[in-house]
């Protein structure tokens, strides 16, 4: 029997419609030269960028020849025409380059089959898909793609030997799926066609009545228990239809019990509008290979991060025992030495020293807690970024000279100064790196630290780049990468001789990547390292004259009345005999309720105001405070002396009422001076009226 092609008006509309409905790009092309194409569906045009056929027909002269990259052709031809010479079944597959109509160059793949035809002689039938963000993480098989592509190339034979039907060609793509349902959303009247035993074995009607209802009926009978309550509950004609009114599409995903084993499955439903009414198209698939491998991945994710989190206790383990141990030991000594003052004052010094590694340790676990739960926010403001530089010089030259390094600071490259950022961070991000730079290179080495700026074609705003350069241990090729991970130190006998959590980095990165920057690291074993950190800050001419500070310096503490509201008895102990120690008198309130009472009954110059304590807390006691009706309660300076330190503590403390915060344990300089500073606010503002 003499195969035969009858095209007429209705197959001309159902391939279109069809074709355009499919998951992917699909064409046919003749395979003797020009390479004429025969079909090509929308997707192939959307994958171009054309908006339609004569669009696209203008952009590659509707050859396959003007579809591939002119770089690529000759060499995919080639590939082509071995593949299907060396193939028993006609198959080839290609990845290669196009030039989309906006001239972006993209990668597609290309799974085709050859076949002689009566009507066409010989041609190619092809899938093309965008690969360019996926092409290295390409998962489907060849084998799921070939067995697709032969599918339609069946269909596509069917065309020629007699009438096209709709349910024909329904059939021939079902091929692909699990089922494909043609429903009339009008009057729920459907009919399936399902290409594997294995889901015509589950007993579905083919066809009927009531679509939703039997739908719904089925799939309470063979959906996994798990997914069945959710499933059934959005799996209703009327919101299934909102949604396809809304997006377009409906997809959703579930388990099916198949042979006594949950399977996973996909359902993508889209709604086709022609001249012969609205059909509802709903396709389901078989994704549970796909699923497995996410889950396997998504467990090997989970796997490494619990070992990186347990490599980083068992560190966190041993860098908080090495400090603890020095503590305790030298208070031993100390404590069996007290009449050899030379002794006590070195077991002393050490033991200050360990604390204060101690703490570095916690506030660096704080930090990254803040960062990776999102909790950490910038404090924008007005800084200057010459005083900022000459902090950081002051601290890091004593850590240099220490370990006998030559260290320079080079900052004659900045302009404009006086910038918008968060002081602290900018800070904080300088002095780890150049504090590692230190840390990692050996004694009698250099470290070197160049400021510089370039515009950026904003006028307001600047590029400020910071390099800190070492002649230290460098980094190995193999950690580079890792360089920035959090719970991670390079294991090697020399690192691992020197103390740290491995997250110093891992904080500053994270600070400056919140802060819209960048850093690289430049390295080599024996060779140093060279980190760069690049911050886009906006110029501020608005500071002040500066006389402020002088002023503050000049604040007297001596006989100033303190009331210091704290529940634990060492910790108001250490704090009333710090500020003792600058002449302060100092009335202790063992919480908020009788912190209350005390400002009530007496005349104060500051509060030191603890958080967490009995009866009342300290923001209820402060807006008690303020709250009080003489005027003199709204200026007295308040500070919070609180262990709650992260960055929304600060705000609570400031929304309260409270005038500034410091982060318990506290350098007693610093609260000196952040004293003197409110005490002088304080005075300012009562002069004000």
């Amino acid at each position: 029997m003499q195969n035969a092609f009858v095209l007429n008006a209705q197959s001309i509309a159902l391939i279109r419609e069809l074709g355009d409905h499919m998951p992917g790009g699909f064409f046919i092309y003749r395979a003797e030269a020009p390479e004429e194409l025969l079909y090509a569906n929308k997707p192939v045009f959307d994958i171009y960028g054309c908006s339609d056929l004569e669009d696209f027909k203008q952009l590659t002269g509707y050859t396959f020849k003007g579809m591939v990259h002119p770089e690529d052709y000759r060499r995919i031809s080639d590939s082509i025409v071995e593949q299907i010479e060396r193939s028993d079944d006609n198959m080839d597959y290609a990845e290669y380059r196009i030039i989309r109509k906006d001239g972006a160059v993209r990668w597609v793949d290309d799974y085709g089959h050859y076949m002689d035809t009566d009507e066409y002689g010989g041609v190619y039938t092809v899938f093309i898909s965008d690969i360019t963000e996926r092409r290295a993480r390409i998962t489907s098989t060849i084998d799921r793609q070939k067995a697709t592509i032969e599918d339609l190339n069946q269909s596509f034979r069917r065309l020629h030997a007699e009438q096209i039907t709709f349910s024909r060609v329904a059939q021939a793509l079902a091929k692909d799926f699990f089922s494909i349902y043609v429903v009339d959303p009008d009057t729920e009247s459907f009919v399936e066609y399902s290409s594997t035993d294995a889901y015509d074995r589950l007993g579905i009607e083919k066809s009927g009545e009531n679509f939703f209802d039997v739908s719904r009926r089925n799939m309470a009978r063979i959906l996994f228990p798990e997914d069945r309550d959710v499933f059934l509950a959005i799996f209703k004609k009327d919101r299934v239809m909102a949604i396809l009114e809304r997006d377009g599409a409906f997809t959703t995903k579930y388990r099916l019990m198949m042979d006594g084993e949950p399977v996973y499955v996909s359902m993508k439903a889209t709604l086709l509008v022609d001249q012969y009414g609205r059909h509802l198209i709903i396709g389901t698939n078989n994704i549970n290979a796909q699923m497995q491998r996410e889950q396997e991945f998504q467990k090997n994710v989970t796997e490494a991060r619990n070992r990186a989190k347990n490599d980083f206790l068992a560190n966190m383990s041993h860098d908080i025992r090495t400090p603890m141990n020095a503590i305790v030991g030298y208070t031993n000594i100390a404590n069996s030495h007290l009449d050899d003052p030379a002794v006590v004052k070195d077991s002393l010094e050490k033991i200050s020293s360990s604390s204060h590694f101690l703490l570095s340790l916690i506030n660096d676990v704080l930090d990254m807690s803040k960062i990776e739960s999102g909790k950490m926010q910038l404090s924008m403001g007005e800084c200057d970024l010459e005083a900022i530089l000459k902090r950081i010089e002051d601290i890091t030259s004593l850590q240099a000279t220490k370990k006998s390094l030559s260290i320079s600071y080079r900052r004659d490259g900045l302009r404009h100064t006086r910038v918008r950022g968060d002081e602290l961070r900018i800070e904080q991000i300088l002095i780890n790196i150049i504090s590692n730079a230190i840390k990692y290179t050996p004694d009698g080495g250099r470290v070197d630290m160049l400021a510089e700026e370039e515009p950026t074609g904003d006028a307001h705003k600047n590029l400020y780049r910071f390099v800190i350069a070492d002649t230290g241990i460098g980094i190995s090729e193999d950690y580079l990468p890792h360089i920035f991970d959090s719970f991670t130190r390079e294991q090697s006998t020399t690192i691992n001789r020197i103390q740290g959590t491995g997250l110093g980095l891992a904080i500053t990165a994270k600070v400056v990547e919140q802060m819209g920057g960048k850093i690289t690291v430049e390295s080599a074993p024996g060779k140093g390292s060279r980190f760069t950190v690049e911050l886009t800050l906006e110029s501020s001419e608005a500071f002040g004259s500066g006389g402020g500070a002088n002023a503050e310096e000049d604040v007297d503490l001596a006989g100033r009345s303190i009331l210091l509201v704290e529940d634990n008895d060492i910790n108001a102990e250490i704090a009333s005999m710090i500020l003792g120690q600058f002449g302060m008198d100092v009335e202790r309130a063992e919480n908020g309720l009788v912190a209350v009472e005390k400002a009530k009954a007496g005349r104060f110059d500051a509060v030191l105001m603890d958080i967490q304590m009995p009866v009342m807390n300290g923001y209820e006691a402060t807006r008690a405070i303020r709250a009080l009706e003489e005027k003199r309660y709204r200026s007295i300076p308040i500070i919070a002396i609180s262990a709650n330190a992260y960055d929304e503590d600060v705000r609570d403390c400031l929304a309260a009422g409270m005038d500034a915060h410091i982060a318990k344990p506290f350098d007693p300089q610093e609260l000196i001076r952040l004293m003197k500073r409110e005490i002088h606010n304080a005075a300012d503002r009562a002069r004000e009226g």
